[in-house]
């Protein structure tokens, strides 16, 4: 007997940070962050990072984790409308 699945809602963010490659300012990707939250049960969620360039990350780590805030605020924000929404 099939059973339903879950239906789940996926959110991508990351930080990009712009650095010198000789003459040119060129933005490299330091960190990327994703989050599930599953749409029948909202409270079950799921976040993520992760160093996609760790020399990037390490010389400016204080943005990457401002950048990592700023994503859990903005999941959490969907997260709050999605609660709201269940009621």
């Amino acid at each position: 007997m099939y059973e339903a699945t879950e239906k789940t809602i996926t959110l991508r963010g990351r930080s990009k940070i712009v650095v010198k490659e000789g003459n040119e300012d060129v933005e490299k990707e330091a960190a990327a962050f994703d989050a599930v939250i599953n749409s029948n049960s909202p409270l079950n969620m799921n976040i993520s990072a992760y160093v996609t360039d760790g020399d990037v990350y390490k010389e400016n780590i204080q943005q990457c984790r401002k950048d990592e805030n700023e994503f859990r605020t903005f999941v959490q924000s969907i997260q709050d409308e999605m609660l709201a929404a269940a009621e």
